[in-house]
């Protein structure tokens, strides 16, 4: 899949743990945990809805489209 999500970087970045993550956006902890440690998972509207609310995000923050070498 050509466009992956960056949250773990993102959220490295601000010194927090996928915990506080967690626990600051209010997501579900499955769906948390599974944003910080899977970039090939990309969220559903609702979830990036409340990652832009929360941290101020606009999705190109956040989401990356990198062409396929083939």
């Amino acid at each position: 899949m050509a466009v992956k999500n960056r949250i773990k970087h993102l959220i490295d970045a601000l010194g927090e743990t996928r915990y506080k993550f967690w626990k600051k956006t209010g997501l579900a902890q499955n769906t948390a945990y599974r944003l910080y440690d899977d970039p090939d998972y990309i969220p559903g509207r609702d979830v990036m809805d409340k990652l832009c609310q929360t941290y101020g995000w606009q999705p190109g923050d956040f989401l990356m489209f990198t062409a396929d070498e083939n």
